[in-house]
């Protein structure tokens, strides 16, 4: 009993209102932490807001406009409809192949790129990356030469891919030639599309290497160690261990691969120009047909662009899901 009423005696006494403490304001100290927090998110969220927000926001209701010939404004599905009906009835064809239109290159354009990105560039990286990591000789130096294109500016990138098969002075052409290879390979469908292809692997694969390199470092080196005391070579330990521990990173990559469907543009448009139609994607639709600063086109693209967005976002985000759960995460 002595013992609780100590206990008692020691607890604060209720005040008179209520007989509830008064609560206590915030001191200097907690208003500057809120203070700092507000300046450092005070630029990104206008970031946010202004680059991202207000463009999208403009260009959602675009997309439900009509400019009249009188230079005034209507709210219409007519952009929808005209975008759905260029893809199975367009006639416009310059691919040579009878049963494609432009439209529909485009959009199968825009698949390759995914395909090319996820099922090409994505194992090359993650390959190279795994025999990178195993101290092979000059390692860091292959290291700094896949990673060299992301460093150079694009469009010298693009030149230096460019120049090799230029018909005047590039020697792959000349070398070609003399092999009784001749053709033109920035400027036909569909040599001209594999071509993109094929530099948007050779520029693609050092991001990747760099990304899945960071990732293996951090796995324990006691697991390929007990792996290969258990008499594990190098594609058990590549299969069982490097992949299931790194695909936390290889499910960012494959997402960033499908939205690069709707994303890329300037690799086409720098390789291949305006003049190629049968190269463009669905981006570089867009891209091209803003240029004029047409508000019809505007609106157009804009309806163009929300189309395939909200067909494309349900199926990023369904394989996103699915692909998540092939490995549990593992904390080391």
């Amino acid at each position: 009993m002595e013992r609780v009423k100590q206990e008692i005696s020691k607890a604060p006494a209720p005040s008179a209102a209520g007989g509830q403490r008064k609560p206590r304001l915030p001191g200097k100290s907690t208003l500057r932490k809120w203070l700092f927090c507000a300046v450092c998110l005070a630029y990104p969220v206008l970031q946010f807001v202004l680059t991202w927000a207000f463009v999208n926001v403009d260009s959602i209701l675009l997309a439900f406009k009509r400019y009249t010939i009188w230079g005034d404004w209507e709210w219409t599905l007519d952009q929808f409809s005209a975008v759905i009906g260029n893809i199975f009835h367009s006639t416009t064809n310059t691919t040579g192949v009878g049963w494609l239109n432009d439209y529909s290159v485009q959009i199968f354009n825009s698949l390759g790129y995914g395909v090319v990105s996820i099922f090409i560039s994505l194992p090359l990286s993650l390959l190279f990356s795994y025999f990178l990591s195993k101290k092979m000789p000059l390692s860091n130096l292959f290291r700094v030469v896949f990673f060299l294109p992301n460093i150079i500016p694009i469009v010298a990138l693009v030149l230096a891919f460019k120049l090799p098969f230029d018909s005047s002075y590039g020697y792959l052409y000349s070398l070609l030639r003399a092999m009784g290879i001749q053709t033109t390979y920035f400027s036909k469908y569909p040599l001209a599309q594999f071509m993109v292809y094929l530099y948007c692997i050779w520029a693609g694969l050092g991001y990747n290497i760099l990304l899945l390199s960071g990732a293996i470092r951090r796995v324990p080196k006691e697991l390929f160690e007990s792996a290969q005391l258990d008499g594990a070579g190098y594609f058990k330990e590549f299969t069982k261990i490097c992949i299931p521990l790194v695909w936390p990173t290889i499910v960012t990559l494959i997402l960033l691969g499908m939205t690069s469907v709707l994303t890329l543009y300037l690799q086409p448009y720098l390789l291949l120009g305006e003049g190629v139609g049968a190269g463009y994607t669905i981006a570089m639709s867009i891209f091209v047909s803003t240029a004029t600063y047409n508000p019809v086109q505007y609106c157009a693209a804009a309806a163009q662009g929300l189309l395939f967005t909200v067909i494309w976002a349900p199926v990023v985000l369904f394989v996103r899901r699915k692909i998540s759960r092939v490995f549990s995460d593992a904390d080391y």
